[in-house]
């Protein structure tokens, strides 16, 4: 059997090993909640306040990783399969098992929420109206990187062992390089408009005690393509995502506060995933200095419905957060002036990092 003249040739089979794809899973491992946290100084906001509001926030997230169902780094089954020569029949074609691929993900992004508020001056059942739109602009950038070591061949025996072994080498340096072809493709960098938010709720004010109860619908308007590659929406999708928030003052110098969220997602019309339906509790506490108000928070979001449709598996999300804020006034304005911060201390099938924000609210 003559296959030497066919062996420099046998570079052609490495593309046959199946692929992993390691993004616009899970919506890129993220949900749509701010993670920097949305409890802060405002815990100690002036009663009747109305009218038109304006806000801006400046936010940056610094990604470390992306964790697994495990909490650990991201990793990837990779399904065998039979690696085809040319010059040879079939039947010896060599084969290979499933093998595991590590996957390391980081990146960044810097984004710019632009809000417009409106609480009514009427009450309604001893409260007001309020109503918001946001509208966020982001720079993203994301790098993947992929390893893992080539499985075994399995031969016929009857073909030869030096066969093998030129095979086998060619066959781990193109293993290890497809890996990373898929990496490489995944990552990049991308900037535009993002996903939209409506909110609407009723706020209710008194001395001691401040109440939010509403909800909001997130839009799909920011770019977003279900092949690799960074992207500044979620998804093409709707969220659905009913919300209760409420401040009590223990004294007129320290507050605590606690949020509930709970958000409902339709399906994405670009690759039929269905990421899974979650909920998030925020807490915070804060005590107001001579110079602006000082506070912990923290917050956990999770799925509690597995993804429908997603090729990493149920993928339920799990991050938890905690970090400081501090909030002062800007009397030249008339304006409030946050700024907080939020490390991830746990997750799972999600991006893990550090969260900063710095936003600023005014009404007119």
């Amino acid at each position: 059997m003559k296959t030497a003249k066919a062996l420099p040739m046998t570079m052609a089979f490495l593309t046959a090993f199946a692929t992993w794809t390691p993004a616009n899973a899970s919506e890129d491992f993220q949900l749509r909640y701010n993670l920097a946290g949305s409890l802060g100084g405002e815990l100690f906001a002036p009663m009747g306040q109305t009218g038109w509001a304006g806000g801006l926030a400046a936010t940056y997230m610094d990604i470390n990783k992306v964790t697994g169902n495990d909490g650990n780094s991201l990793t990837r089954s990779v399904p065998g399969g039979t690696v085809p020569l040319p010059n040879l029949p079939q039947a010896l074609y060599p084969t290979y098992g499933d093998s595991t691929a590590q996957i390391s993900g980081t990146g960044s992004m810097k984004q710019l929420n632009l809000g417009l508020a409106y609480v009514t001056k009427e009450r309604f059942a001893d409260g007001r109206f309020a109503f918001l739109l946001n509208l966020p602009f982001a720079k993203k950038i994301q790098n993947f990187d992929a390893s893992g070591i080539a499985p075994a061949l399995t031969w016929n025996p009857v073909v030869p062992a030096p066969v093998r072994a030129m095979v086998a080498t060619g066959f781990s340096t193109q293993y290890a390089a497809g890996l990373q072809k898929q990496a490489d493709d995944a990552s990049g960098q991308v900037s535009g408009i993002g996903d939209t938010e409506l909110q609407a709720g009723w706020l209710y004010v008194r001395d001691r005690m401040r109440v939010l109860a509403g909800a909001s619908i997130v839009l799909p308007t920011g770019k977003y393509s279900p092949s690799s590659g960074p992207d500044i929406g979620y998804g093409n999708y709707y969220t659905f995502r009913p919300a209760f928030q409420a401040t009590y003052l223990l004294t007129p110098e320290v507050a605590i506060s606690g949020k509930v969220t709970w958000a409902v997602n339709t399906r994405n019309r670009d690759n039929q995933l269905r990421s899974g339906n979650w909920a998030g509790v925020e807490l915070a506490a804060g005590y107001k200095t001579p110079l602006g108000v000082l506070g912990i928070h923290g917050l956990r979001v999770q799925q509690y419905q597995d993804d429908s449709n997603n090729p990493w598996g149920n993928s339920r999300l799990r991050s938890t957060n905690a970090g400081i804020f501090f909030t002062t006034k800007l009397e030249a304005i008339n304006a409030a002036i946050t700024a907080q911060y939020m490390a991830t201390t746990m997750s799972r099938n999600s991006k893990h990092g550090d969260f900063s924000q710095l936003r600023m609210i005014k009404f007119f």
